[in-house]
C-alpha cells in the first residue's frame, strides 16, 4: 500500500505525540525528495534517538536524516565537561563485556569523542551505545579502531555472514550482496523494511573479522 507525503508526515507525528519519551512539540518534520527530516531540539540524547526510531517505524519511510539537537530543559544541572569524562570512562570500566585499555575519552561541551583502539567491532558499538545515557552527554563521535590480534580473511568473513543472513527470518539472502575488503564490510541490495536492513546490519557487527560496515542497502 503506497502512502502520501501527508499520510506519512501524519503518522510520524502521531508517533512522536504518543511515545512518552519525547516531547514532541520541539521536533518538526520536513518531507524532502523522499526522505524524511527531522529538525529541533530534544531534551536528551535518548530522546533524539527515540524520535528516529519513532519515524523509521512509520510505514512508506525509506530514509531518515536526524538533525535534531539536544538542548537540556531550563534548570537541568549539566555537569562540566570533565565530570563527563569521568563518568563515561567509569561507564565503560564498569562493562565487563569491552576491553576499555585503549579506549581514550575527550569531552568538549558536551560533545564526546572515543579514540583509540578495541578488539572487535562489535566492541567499538557497543562502547558508543553505553554512553549515551550519561548526564551532559549530548553527541557521540566514535574514531574507536578494531584491532584484532588474530587475521581474518575477507573471502570467510563474507562466507559466515552471508551464512548467518540465510539463517535469518527477516532476510532473503539473495537480496543482499555482501563485499569484504581488509575486513570492511560493504551491504548493497534492496529489503522491503527498516528491519531487514538493520538485522543485516547487526549480523555484521557481531562477526568474526569485521573492522568496519557501510551500510548501503536500499528501503523499498
Amino acid at each position: 500500500m503506497a502512502f502520501s507525503k501527508e499520510e506519512i508526515k501524519k503518522n510520524i507525528v502521531d508517533q512522536l505525540f504518543w511515545d512518552s519519551r519525547i516531547d514532541a512539540s520541539g521536533i518538526s518534520i520536513e518531507m524532502r525528495d523522499g526522505t524524511v527530516i527531522l529538525s529541533g531540539t530534544t531534551p536528551s540524547y535518548m530522546a533524539r534517538l527515540a524520535a528516529e526510531q519513532d519515524a523509521w517505524a512509520v510505514p512508506g519511510v525509506n530514509a531518515v536524516r536526524n538533525e535534531v539537537s539536544v538542548r537540556f530543559p531550563s534548570g537541568h544541572i549539566v555537569p562540566s565537561d570533565g565530570e563527563i569524562k569521568g563518568m563515561v570512562s567509569n561507564v565503560l570500566l564498569w562493562d565487563s563485556n569491552i576491553d576499555n585499555t585503549d579506549i581514550l575519552v575527550s569531552v568538549d561541551n558536551g560533545k564526546v569523542t572515543l579514540d583509540g583502539t578495541v578488539p572487535a567491532f562489535w566492541q567499538k558499538i557497543r562502547a558508543g551505545e553505553i554512553i549515551l545515557n550519561v548526564n551532559g552527554v549530548v553527541s557521540v563521535n566514535n574514531c574507536l579502531a578494531v584491532v584484532s590480534a588474530q587475521h581474518y580473511v575477507d573471502e570467510l568473513i563474507a562466507r559466515d555472514i552471508e551464512a548467518a543472513f540465510d539463517r535469518h527470518i527477516e532476510i532473503d539472502v539473495n537480496s543482499i550482496d555482501v563485499q569484504v575488503d581488509n575486513g570492511k564490510v560493504i551491504l548493497t541490495g534492496d529489503v522491503s523494511g527498516k528491519a531487514a536492513s538493520e538485522a543485516a546490519e547487526n549480523i555484521v557487527r557481531n562477526t568474526d573479522g569485521v573492522i568496519d560496515v557501510v551500510n548501503k542497502i536500499d528501503i523499498i
